[in-house]
């Protein structure tokens, strides 16, 4: 087995499927009856969110040992203001950040062919899953945000029915 072979299914469709049961759109294209569906739509994401995490941490497990971690690359987590964790390469010195030390470490000429294909699974991967857990960031937002509207907007309503009450 090779080492794409081996990434491929550690974050195989296997790891997802659990996650597409949960995860289906259609949830969100509905007609939200109040702000404890929004509640309860913020709460699936959230789990989803973390279930995208357990996948990045199977990343940073496969970039921790041996061939990858004798290479001149880390995988870290990047905590960003949001509270979200994004996977970022690095060098080992950790002055440098960002795609192009990947790009490096890829083009190094001594670099067997087996383990720059496994490097760009693994860059596929980061890519990927950064975008699934900015997206459940960016949704599980809004959904907060849009409950707290519906509950403002109840409690208009319900002093406008005490005002009226007493009027």
């Amino acid at each position: 087995m090779t080492l794409t072979d081996a990434i491929a299914r550690r974050l195989s469709a296997d790891a997802y499927r659990e996650f597409a049961q949960g995860a289906s759109l259609k949830g969100l294209l509905k007609p939200f009856k109040g702000k404890g569906e929004l509640h309860q739509f913020a709460e699936t994401l959230l789990r989803l969110r973390n279930q995208v995490a357990e996948l990045m941490a199977v990343m940073l497990a496969i970039m921790a040992q041996p061939p990858f971690s004798l290479l001149d690359l880390r995988l870290v987590v990047q905590h960003s203001a949001t509270g979200t964790d994004f996977l970022r390469w690095r060098s080992p010195d950790f002055l440098r950040m960002g795609v192009q030390v990947w790009q490096e470490a890829v083009v190094q000429p001594r670099l067997h062919p087996e383990l720059r294909q496994a490097l760009y699974q693994l860059e596929t991967n980061r890519v990927v899953l950064n975008l699934q857990m900015s997206s459940l960031q960016s949704l599980y937002r809004q959904a907060i945000t849009g409950a707290s509207k519906l509950e403002a907007a109840e409690l208009a309503l319900t002093r406008s029915r005490t005002v009226e009450y007493h009027a």
